[in-house]
């Protein structure tokens, strides 16, 4: 069976959980990474929805591993403040589409602040 899994920060996962989606709130990226192995080595399958902020930041044996799994696939969601480096709102977007697409894009407004 299927379902909707949310990996995000411990401020949004009530959010989620109240609109029935099996959710998780990461306090650090170690949590966060051991929740997907955890999803992996349990061969579950479904959608997981991954805050920007914790998938920058996971392991990328971690994140070839999620890529490969043949039942459990995995979305970006926007998370809010940005952990880590501050990125402005366009390069946020910017990055979202780049991974949904596989294309990257220049916003005029990114271009004329010289951050393309």
């Amino acid at each position: 069976m299927s379902r909707l899994f949310v990996l995000t920060r411990p401020q949004l996962a009530r959010g989620f959980q109240l609109a029935g989606a099996d959710s998780y709130g990461a306090e650090d990226i170690e949590s966060a990474e051991s929740y997907v192995s955890n999803l992996l080595e349990n061969g579950e399958s479904g959608l997981l929805a991954i805050d920007d902020g914790l998938l920058a930041r996971m392991d990328v044996t971690l994140l070839k591993r999620l890529e490969q799994a043949e039942d459990l696939y995995y979305i970006v969601i926007p998370g809010g403040e940005p952990l880590g480096e501050a990125y402005s709102r366009e390069v946020r977007i910017a990055e979202l589409i780049r991974r949904t697409v596989g294309v990257h894009i220049s916003l005029k407004s990114l271009e004329s602040r010289g951050e393309t």
